[in-house]
């Protein structure tokens, strides 16, 4: 038997901050939206394979960092 830890109620108002957010906020990053929604990836990436909502895809480590820039170039 497997524990729920957070109810019905609760997934659903996850899925639907979740929802909301990626509408208004089309580019924002799966990480993003996890901590808008209040939950981690991982409980949204179940969450949606149940519901038939999709995460964006993850950004790659070029996307995700930032431009080393030498501010003292000047």
């Amino acid at each position: 038997m497997k524990t729920r830890k957070f109810t019905e109620e609760e997934e659903q108002v996850f899925i639907d901050r979740a929802k909301d957010f990626m509408q208004r906020k089309p580019e924002a990053s799966r990480a993003r939206v996890a901590v808008y929604a209040g939950v981690g990836i991982g409980v949204l990436e179940r969450l949606g394979e149940r519901d038939g909502f999709k995460l964006p895809e993850p950004m790659t480590s070029k996307q995700s960092k930032p431009l080393k820039k030498n501010w003292g170039a000047f």
